[in-house]
């Protein structure tokens, strides 16, 4: 990566109990958000259901390339689900997070389905394939 990043640091909400930062990097180059989620046990089998319709809006904005969701096979996980996401750009993503349908449906997830994201945004460092030695 050649150019300065600049990140920004913004609360999700005013509301001090959900206490989800979202970090963006201001740039143009290519950007990966790993997102685990702490979901109770109990509300576990809702979580993908209920994630589904945000993950819409964003696979429809500019500069979204693709997202996956893992989850856990061990129940007792602390983050029972991680999605991997990438953009095209920082500036995309941050775009994107504007988008106030996408907002009030990651609300609803933490509202509803007690899910607590803990965002952060990535840049490859390493990719190694088969057979290759880093």
């Amino acid at each position: 990566m050649g150019e300065a990043v600049r990140l920004v640091h913004t609360p999700f909400n005013d509301r001090v109990e959900d206490a989800v930062i979202l970090t963006d990097a201001i740039m143009q180059d290519q950007v990966i958000v790993i997102n685990v989620f702490s979901v109770p046990v109990e509300n576990r089998d809702n979580f993908l259901p209920r994630w589904k319709p945000g993950v819409g809006v964003m696979a429809a904005q500019p500069g979204f390339i693709q997202a996956q969701m893992f989850r856990s096979l061990d129940p007792s996980a602390e983050f029972g689900f991680v999605t991997v996401a990438r953009w095209a750009s920082g500036a995309a993503l941050a775009e994107a997070r504007k988008n106030p349908e996408w907002r009030a449906s990651v609300q609803r997830l933490m509202d509803n389905v007690g899910a607590a994201p803990k965002p952060m945004i990535y840049e490859t460092a390493l990719v190694v394939n088969p057979g290759e030695k880093p």
